[in-house]
């Protein structure tokens, strides 16, 4: 391995023991990981540009990818670091499937991460100050607010994940 991939190893090892989690899920990583982790993304990014036909370079993006919680890229990285193997383990099948599943998740919440955990910020605001009315009230305010498109349809995906009213929203969707 280059000293320059060892390093960027090394950064993403240090992002992900920052981020506060073991996997990262659908929880967006702590501030203090994300440089980090943008950092190794970014270096391994190019890395990969120079040498397309280096699987430990895609594996590592892959896995700051999913860090970062960009589930479709770290899919595309591991494919490619295991059409570059010509194998697959139990394991990388196993991963390949939760990148999967986690891809769907979030296309079909029509809301990125960031946006989940500022309208989880928000919703934790309000209902601290008073209880929830058993509505989607504020979660909508804040979708048209956003300026978001398809409203109806982000509340029905919010709906088919558990978040009927606002502090559903946050207990099932932004903290399951």
């Amino acid at each position: 391995m280059s000293d320059n991939l060892r390093e960027l190893s090394a950064l993403l090892r240090e992002g992900q023991r920052r981020s506060g989690q073991g996997s990262c899920g659908r929880r967006t990583p702590a501030d203090a990981a994300v440089p980090h982790l943008r950092q190794a993304r970014s270096g391994l990014r190019t890395i990969a540009g120079q040498r397309p036909g280096d699987a430990q370079t895609w594996r590592l993006l892959s896995q700051a990818e999913e860090a970062l919680l960009d589930y479709g890229n770290a899919r595309s990285a591991l494919e490619k670091a295991l059409a570059l193997e010509g194998r697959a383990d139990r394991r990388d099948l196993k991963k390949l499937a939760a990148l999967r599943e986690l891809e769907a998740w979030w296309d079909g919440l029509g809301l990125t991460p960031l946006q989940l955990a500022e309208l989880g910020g928000r919703l934790e605001k309000i209902l601290s100050a008073s209880p929830c009315d058993h509505t989607p009230r504020h979660t909508r305010v804040w979708l048209e607010r956003s300026g978001l498109l398809n409203l109806d349809q982000i509340v029905r995906a919010l709906w088919d994940r558990g978040g009927y009213c606002d502090c559903e929203v946050l207990n099932n969707v932004v903290h399951p």
